[in-house]
């Protein structure tokens, strides 16, 4: 009896240490393994999107045509080539432009005769006027041949200038770097004044076009904001809209007016033709947010690791909505006050922790 007494006394003062030990390492824990940066999840005031279908285009779109008339002897290019600014695409036969070009210098020449010959009379005759020789109606009459023959210089001279334009006409290059989207014309063919030879569009500078509803206009107009969102990717790519450019009048039959949202210079990857998404700024929202590196991506799951008052973490699932620079919009999965992790990294390791403690403790032996 006195034996059984002794070790039910010494049982119950294992299961008080233990429950000491617990409740001892429960209110300890915190202050003891609790170096986390913590932040809070708090509403902020965002702005508010109409997302809308759109498509991509070259700002830069142009059908190149033939400044004069000719036989094409060279077609450099064909379509979906990619073409350098300045780059010759197409050369024209220029025999009829050369000689037109050595006819105007050749009266040039003869243009500088006359006025060689006017300028020595008007001298002669000046001089004889100051002898007083010849009248002065003579004298007028040599500054007016020499006026003359100087306005017949300047005018050959003009036509010089249009023929060797003619002749370098005969050379039609591209006027900005693009791609050929198609080719007008063939080898052989002759070529008229105003023919197009070559339809291209440049990549540096493109937009997206939308049509939007007349309800949602005035918003667009006052804010004057838009992303462009590409999807069909490895991922999501977005883009802020540089410049918006709403035409100044609705479709009769549809009622909605087109807008063109510019995106950044030189983009990678983007393409005319390309389906988008143009997300348009028409007010001002409230909604819980969170910095986005709080986050924790594994597979499907989106997750933050919760601090309660105690330094106990935990891993809460939450919902995500969209990104708004380095913060990002919770849908559920949290209140707001509520803190979060700073650095999953660090609370994922501490989780594990205090795991491992609660398994150790006393009161799991027993």
């Amino acid at each position: 009896m006195l034996e059984e007494l002794i070790m039910k006394c010494h049982k119950s003062r294992l299961t008080l240490l233990g429950f000491l030990t617990t409740a001892s390492f429960s209110a300890g824990l915190a202050a003891q393994e609790n170096p986390l940066s913590v932040v809070s999840a708090i509403h902020q005031q965002i702005e508010r999107e109409y997302v809308v279908d759109g498509v991509v285009e070259a700002v830069k779109q142009a059908t190149v045509s033939a400044q004069t008339s000719g036989q094409v002897l060279k077609v450099n290019f064909d379509v979906d080539d990619f073409v350098k600014k300045g780059t010759v695409l197409v050369r024209l036969k220029h025999l009829e432009q050369k000689a037109s070009l050595s006819q105007v210098k050749a009266r040039v020449a003869e243009a500088k005769a006359y006025l060689n010959a006017a300028q020595k009379g008007y001298d002669r005759v000046k001089q004889l006027r100051t002898k007083r020789v010849v009248s002065a109606a003579q004298l007028d009459k040599a500054v007016a041949d020499v006026e003359a023959a100087r306005a017949r210089l300047n005018a050959a001279r003009a036509d010089v200038r249009q023929a060797t334009q003619r002749v370098k006409y005969t050379t039609i290059k591209a006027p900005y770097s693009g791609i050929v989207l198609k080719r007008h014309i063939q080898l052989g063919e002759i070529a008229s004044l105003g023919q197009p030879i070559m339809t291209g569009f440049s990549l540096d500078a493109l937009r997206a076009v939308a049509t939007v509803p007349q309800s949602h206009i005035y918003a667009i107009r006052q804010h004057k904001k838009a992303r462009i969102i590409l999807t069909g990717q490895q991922e999501e790519r977005r883009f802020k809209g540089k410049k918006l450019t709403i035409a100044p009048y609705a479709d009769a039959q549809t009622h909605t007016f087109k807008v063109r949202v510019n995106l950044p210079k030189k983009v990678k990857d983007v393409y005319p033709g390309m389906f988008t998404k143009v997300a348009f700024v028409v007010g001002q929202e409230r909604r819980l947010m969170v910095p986005a590196n709080t986050v924790v991506y594994r597979g499907e799951v989106r997750a933050v690791y919760v601090v309660d008052a105690e330094g106990r973490v935990s891993m809460r699932h939450i919902r995500l909505g969209r990104m708004y620079s380095d913060m990002i919009e919770i849908l559920a999965g949290l209140d707001v006050g509520e803190q979060i992790a700073n650095n999953p990294v660090d609370a994922a390791i501490l989780l594990k922790t205090q795991r491992n403690r609660i398994t150790s403790t006393p009161e799991s032996k027993l």
